[in-house]
């Protein structure tokens, strides 16, 4: 009885202390504690870069601030604590967006935007609390669009110098798409972008089709040269196709080289083996001829040397007529 006893008392002991400890490491909703905490939690935000770049942040800190200390303790619950929390979170991704803004890399611009649409995100989600400054979210709203319009602007930018026609149509549409999320002020940038990205990717596969039809072109004629037969028309019949070959590569290479395109490097193999078809059946061609020439000196020299004969025979015969006479 008295085993029992003890064990209930430990339990209800260990149960005390579990609560007591909970009762100091979490503040309860609906207390100066929270308050306090939720404070200091906004107070010790010091980010005076961010701040100096986007100003609306340090406005929107500042109104947030000014919400929990009009507060009552019984008022700051869990609810408020949520929300400050986002708040809290939105500062700290425009903290990443704009270190990574600084870069000159696209690709850590591009990684500024995708976190950007997930402040966006976190902005609506603010939206739906019970703020009592309902400017709060849309200050955020109003810094995150200036981020936009920047990065519509850098896109805009590099897209200018971009030689590789893919990676400038990217660009432009990114630049697009940022101008776009940047409001009703940069509606038209996103406009005059959208069409350049439209326009010269029309241009990029247009000229990509027709880069295409010459490789094709190139591959047909150089197989038709892979295999001539043996006679001297055979060879000159693959030669002339050899140089069909490398004509219709030629033509694809031009429109390669001018979009700074990459597919380039995965058809030179072709340039390749014209190159080896070319030089093999130059010197079977050489060689024919030489042989031509050679049957053809021949016969020469036996027609040179029965002309000599005849003349000889001549000479003598004209010789023995004047003898007679």
């Amino acid at each position: 009885m008295k085993k029992r006893s003890l064990a209930t008392l430990m339990t209800l002991l260990l149960t005390v202390i579990i609560f007591h400890s909970l009762s100091f490491s979490t503040p309860v909703a609906g207390s100066d504690e929270l308050k306090r905490e939720l404070l200091e939690d906004i107070i010790s935000v010091d980010k005076p870069e961010l701040f100096g770049e986007y100003g609306e942040l340090d406005i929107a800190k500042a109104k947030t601030q000014a919400v929990i200390q009009g507060m009552e303790g019984s008022e700051v619950t869990r609810n408020t604590k949520e929300w400050v929390d986002i708040f809290l979170g939105i500062i700290d991704d425009f903290e990443e967006i704009a270190n990574l803004s600084e870069s000159s890399v696209p690709s850590e611009h591009v990684g500024a935007i995708e976190t950007a649409d997930r402040i966006n995100t976190s902005i609506n989600t603010l939206s739906g609390y019970e703020i009592a400054e309902a400017e709060i979210p849309m200050l955020t709203e109003l810094a995150l669009k200036q981020f936009y319009r920047r990065e519509g602007k850098f896109f805009e930018d590099i897209a200018r110098d971009e030689e590789e026609t893919r990676e400038k149509i990217e660009y432009e549409k990114i630049s697009s798409i940022s101008y776009k999320k940047g409001g009703i002020y940069t509606l038209s940038d996103a406009s005059r972008m959208e069409f350049e990205s439209r326009r010269d990717e029309w241009v990029y596969k247009r000229d990509m089709k027709k880069a295409s039809d010459y490789i094709k072109a190139s591959m047909s004629h150089l197989d038709n040269a892979r295999n001539p037969s043996s006679d001297f028309f055979g060879v000159a019949a693959a030669f002339r196709e050899i140089i069909k070959a490398e004509d219709s590569f030629d033509e694809a290479k031009k429109i390669y080289e001018e979009h700074k395109d990459k597919e380039l490097e995965n058809v030179k193999g072709i340039e390749n083996e014209i190159r080896n078809v070319y030089y093999s059946l130059m010197r079977d061609m050489l060689k024919d001829v030489a042989i031509y020439l050679l049957i053809l000196s021949f016969f020469t020299v036996i027609i040179w040397w029965d002309f000599k004969r005849w003349g000889d025979a001549l000479d003598d015969t004209m010789l023995g007529e004047e003898l007679i006479v």
